[in-house]
């Protein structure tokens, strides 16, 4: 376009050309930018106050006992104490294998404590987004999900898959047949029909684009509620948590802000280990 430009001031054919080239990028612009807009997830998540207290954990420990005769016993958190109030977004981070994922099982009643107690406060729903899709019946329809979660009917089912960017072709196929981005999405739309008040989230940007996660990051903040996210998305945490739980050594230690105020205070290096 600067060459054609240039050319215009030695010859009208040119000057004609360019013109003409400007209204084409000028009605694809008009064409592309509306469908861009719509590939975003339309996603709210509509949370309501319960009790301020929503989550202790008291003197919690957990152990896996060996099936050797001759190995000892692994710790996996010992005599962690900590409490979640409304409102809060708390990032769990840790390394591989030191024991987030556990720690979401127990709030969750998977597992049970070795001892300790874990209390979740009155009029708190707990909401659930499972790193593995586990929680999602693959050999059931998308419509089939939406309805049973929602109790909606199929025309309503389908429109609110739309604001997912799921085809109605997607919306009659299994779930099994998702592609993990897809899967993604989907327990994204089940977590807002369950009403939930406090979210529980394994690597909830895992598997989505960048729009998607954006548009996850700014529903997180309008969020009337209180979330629990293991990420070792770095700036996904800068942008949705105001406290850091870093679990080592199967203890918590905890900081007050986002990824990046935890790692100037735990001095972790720029170019570090993963957190999640």
């Amino acid at each position: 376009m600067k060459r054609y430009k240039l050319w215009t001031q030695f010859s009208d054919k040119f000057a004609s050309r360019m013109h003409a080239m400007e209204a084409r990028i000028g009605r694809i612009e008009k064409l592309e930018r509306p469908i861009l807009e719509r590939r975003k997830m339309d996603l709210a998540l509509n949370g309501w106050r319960g009790s301020n207290q929503v989550l202790e954990l008291d003197n919690v420990k957990k152990v896996f006992a060996h099936t050797s005769l001759n190995a000892q016993d692994r710790i996996i958190l010992n005599n962690i104490n900590f409490l979640v109030r409304h409102g809060e977004r708390v990032g769990l981070i840790g390394a591989n294998g030191a024991g987030k994922s556990v720690l979401l099982r127990l709030v969750l009643g998977k597992e049970q404590p070795t001892n300790g107690e874990i209390k979740i406060g009155p009029s708190v729903k707990v909401g659930y987004y499972a790193q593995e899709h586990e929680t999602l019946d693959f050999n059931q329809t998308l419509i089939d999900a939406v309805r049973l979660a929602g109790n909606m009917s199929e025309a309503n089912a389908v429109s609110f898959l739309i604001r997912y960017l799921f085809t109605y072709q997607q919306a009659t196929q299994r779930i099994g047949s998702l592609s993990g981005g897809e899967r993604s999405r989907l327990q994204l739309a089940l977590l807002v029909l369950s009403g939930a008040n406090f979210l529980l989230l394994d690597e909830p940007t895992n598997n989505l684009d960048i729009a998607s996660a954006e548009v996850l990051e700014n529903a997180l903040n309008d969020f009337n509620g209180t979330v629990l996210v293991i990420s070792h998305d770095r700036y996904f945490l800068d942008r949705t948590v105001n406290r850091i739980f870093a679990l080592e050594n199967a203890t918590v230690t905890e900081y007050v802000g986002g990824y990046s105020d935890y790692a100037a205070r735990a001095q972790v290096p720029v170019n570090g280990q993963k957190t999640g």
